[in-house]
């Protein structure tokens, strides 16, 4: 299935672009964002499974579109079975960036398709493509940026599984200095299964700016209930071209 904030954990890289696109020389690049996570919890099944990934993403960030893709390499631990291995679902990505005249306020409506490459025999991944359209909006608030977003997932069925499209919420901030930035934001997602509580998660990301050129980037999160993730940490370098 497609995770909750399309990387897990965080949504950073797409704020942290939209804080280089502020730079006029900045405009209309591509980028590389390589990162190291983990992401740890039982999500409401008593079973611990901690999920350790080194992901790879390329796109490209323009003046009113964006459009990126972005694979990783697994190592699935669950408690009580062995350890499982191998490469991940691509994930595909593209959207639109509206801005004010006073750019003030942004939205960008956005489309991903998950697309299942990551063994499921492995409990790699699901095995079906999913598809997810979400808008997101940033909003200055005078000295912070003021975010929410909105996405509805539909989710791809295994054979003998019945899950639910996901429904997706979030409410935050982000404040942004000479050459660092800081956001935190609320999330909700109903449940996928029947009879389960719906994730709710606090993340917090971090970045800096070494240059126009390069970045590192930090994203944390902690879940809020037992259906969450216990917590998820990533960290990353993102190169422009």
């Amino acid at each position: 299935m497609i995770t909750p904030n399309r990387t897990v954990p965080g949504r950073l890289p797409v704020i942290l672009l939209l804080v280089i696109f502020s730079i006029p020389s900045a405009a209309a690049r591509t980028y590389l964002d390589v990162g190291l996570g983990q992401v740890s919890g039982d999500f409401g099944t008593g079973i611990t499974s901690t999920l350790n990934a080194v992901k790879v993403e390329y796109g490209y960030f323009g003046s009113e579109y964006f459009f990126n893709a972005a694979t990783s390499y697994l190592e699935l631990d669950t408690d009580g079975l062995e350890q499982q291995t191998g490469m991940g679902d691509v994930l595909l990505e593209a959207g639109y960036i509206y801005r004010s005249r006073d750019n003030e306020l942004r939205l960008l409506p956005s489309l991903s398709v998950k697309l299942p490459t990551a063994d499921e025999d492995k409990n790699l991944g699901s095995g079906e493509t999913d598809v997810g359209l979400f808008l997101d909006l940033h909003q200055n608030c005078g000295g912070i940026v003021c975010t929410a977003g909105a996405g509805y997932i539909i989710v791809g069925e295994p054979a003998g599984a019945y899950l639910n499209n996901i429904v997706q919420l979030s409410i935050g901030g982000f404040k942004a200095f000479q050459k660092a930035g800081l956001s935190a934001y609320l999330e909700y997602n109903s449940a996928m299964l029947d009879g389960r509580n719906d994730p709710m998660k606090l993340g917090v990301d971090w970045f800096y700016l070494f240059s126009l050129k390069t970045g590192i980037y930090i994203n944390s999160i902690a879940g809020l209930n037992s259906a969450a993730p216990d917590y998820g940490i990533r960290s990353g370098v993102i190169i422009w071209f």
